[in-house]
């Protein structure tokens, strides 16, 4: 019996699995990173909407390619993002849809408003 051809022909059924596996492992780190930093944007945007930068918090949503919804309830306002994630892993995209959307939500003290 040949012990080499039995490795090759097993290494060569396994390797689709392992990449596959390999490149949904690459995605799925891409999609925390890029929560991290929509994460990280949310406290800027935060920042900009306390200190009533309207225009520039715009700006700044539009360059990074945010969506941005903010609920103002009394003294308190709900600050969304949401970002549309392509997903390339071949089985991961099934699970996930090529785009994935994440999102990072934030209460903050609007201030008092006065009603009139």
């Amino acid at each position: 019996m040949n012990k080499k051809g039995q490795a090759l022909v097993e290494f060569i059924l396994i390797l689709p699995v392992i990449l596959m596996v390999f490149m949904a492992l690459i995605d799925v780190g891409s999609i925390f990173i890029q929560k991290i930093d929509l994460n990280n944007s949310m406290n800027t945007v935060s920042e900009m909407y306390q200190n009533g930068d309207k225009k520039e918090l715009m700006a700044y949503v539009a360059k990074e390619e945010l969506k941005y919804d903010e609920f103002v309830s009394g003294d308190m306002a709900t600050l969304t993002l949401k970002k549309n994630i392509d997903v390339s892993a071949p089985i991961l995209s099934n699970v996930l849809g090529k785009r994935y959307q994440i999102e990072t939500s934030k209460v903050i003290y609007a201030g008092e408003k006065d009603e009139q």
